[in-house]
């Protein structure tokens, strides 16, 4: 049976990475994309010695803060929200991925007040220094490619900004998945549409391997993404800019997976958390291998959804 997925963007923001409780509503601190050729040449690891990864400690701040800040009195939050999940769309890619991927992932649950809170157990501070230094090419990549122009050497990650997204899953035979989630917007086009941003580490039609296709497309389907600016590099060096449809990656996939059936694992994942939330106050850490699901205990409820926030919404 297909899994139909629908979504829309009710609000954005711009968030501090000091202090993610700080956000402001609207799109007037998004950056703009700079197509600029003339930095095809240059050295993606310039400042590298100088970075500092300050966007790895998110957990859902950001669109909590949102939230309280957008919503109106009286009114019960799972009313309000119209949803059964809240979450960040990185978990959304990765559990669309996973049983397709060897690689396994984690995330606490904690139902409150009719919703449930889902959050990645994941450690960006403990990331090997190859992983680390291609996080950076595209941090690099995208102060290149973006305005206003940052007067710094090195590429940061201070600030974000993001889109909230109202989606829903919806299976014949089954009750729709609904699900409210922030996702990052590297950048907007001159039209205002959002535009990723992606590095390869070799030319991009030998780089359409499983694993990638995947992830860009999910990335992006996510959250309505239609163009994706990808740097080609050599070693280092920015060796090529190609601006593609996010149609085109799904055409260069291999047919080993598709996005029905990746959108199906969300509906099936999220519909067995559900299953095991049934009561407020239950928190649960849940981990995913190669598509099957496992679950166990975890004390971590209030480090998830924390007192200010129900406090915020009483009922």
């Amino acid at each position: 049976m297909t899994t139909t997925f629908r979504a829309e963007s009710v609000g954005d923001y711009w968030t501090s990475c000091e202090n993610r409780w700080n956000i402001e509503l609207g799109r007037h601190r998004n950056k703009r994309l700079f197509y600029n050729p003339c930095v095809i040449g240059m050295s993606l690891e310039e400042g590298y010695a100088h970075f500092e990864n300050e966007h790895g400690n998110e957990k859902l701040e950001g669109i909590l803060a949102f939230i309280m800040k957008t919503s109106r009195s009286s009114i019960p939050l799972k009313e309000l929200l119209q949803t059964d999940f809240v979450c960040r769309r990185g978990l959304l890619r990765n559990i669309a991925i996973n049983q397709h991927s060897s690689n396994y992932i984690s995330f606490f649950g904690v139902r409150q007040r009719g919703v449930i809170f889902l959050c990645e157990d994941k450690a960006f501070g403990g990331l090997p220094d190859k992983l680390r230094r291609a996080m950076y090419y595209s941090l690099k990549f995208e102060q290149l490619m973006t305005l206003p122009q940052s007067r710094h050497v090195t590429a940061s990650k201070t600030q974000e900004t993001k889109t909230v997204i109202q989606a829903s899953f919806e299976k014949e035979g089954a009750e729709p998945v609904r699900v409210f989630y922030a996702a990052e917007v590297d950048c907007l086009d001159p039209a205002g549409n959002p535009v990723e941003f992606k590095t390869i580490s070799k030319p991009l039609e030998t780089g359409w391997d499983k694993n990638r296709t995947m992830a860009w497309y999910m990335q992006c389907a996510l959250a309505n993404v239609k163009t994706v600016v990808v740097g080609e590099r050599q070693r280092v060096s920015l060796r090529n800019i190609k601006i593609l449809e996010t149609e085109m990656i799904y055409a260069n996939r291999n047919h080993s997976w598709s996005r029905e059936s990746c959108f199906e694992h969300i509906h099936t994942t999220l519909s067995f958390v559900k299953h095991h939330l049934t009561h407020d106050g239950m928190s649960l850490k849940f981990t995913a291998i190669n598509g099957t699901n496992y679950v166990s205990t975890t004390p971590y409820g209030e480090y998830i959804v924390p007192q200010n926030f129900l406090r915020h919404f009483p009922f």
